[in-house]
């Protein structure tokens, strides 16, 4: 919609590109580490939102997000974390579920 001050060029808007790469992210076992670049942030994504490390997603949880607004600038140097020590909870459905805590870890000012 054009206003009454001048017409609408519609050729002087572009359209952004979009990278869909599709990526699964960082995929860490017990005891991984990941040292990486934040790149990009999401908070609207998922229930927790999603951090871009080196442009790789991790879908965070409370925790993670908890730790990442607490200590975290973009471009600052973050280690991404899953611990080798197994935590449990019971699940809504009485079964007991198995997990290994993730975290995300800051350079001090030291």
């Amino acid at each position: 919609m054009a206003t009454d001050d001048a017409p609408a060029d519609l050729d002087s808007f572009e359209e952004p590109t979009v990278d869909n790469d599709n990526s699964e992210g960082i995929d860490l076992e017990p005891g991984d580490h990941y040292i990486g670049q934040i790149t990009g942030f999401k908070p609207w994504v998922g229930d927790y939102g999603l951090l871009l490390i080196d442009g790789e997603p991790v879908y965070l949880n409370q925790t993670l997000r908890d730790q990442l607004v607490s200590g975290c600038v973009v471009g600052s140097q973050i280690m991404y974390a899953k611990s080798e020590d197994e935590e449990s909870f019971t699940d809504g459905d009485g079964e007991e579920v198995t997990y290994n805590p993730r975290s995300f870890r800051f350079q001090g000012d030291d």
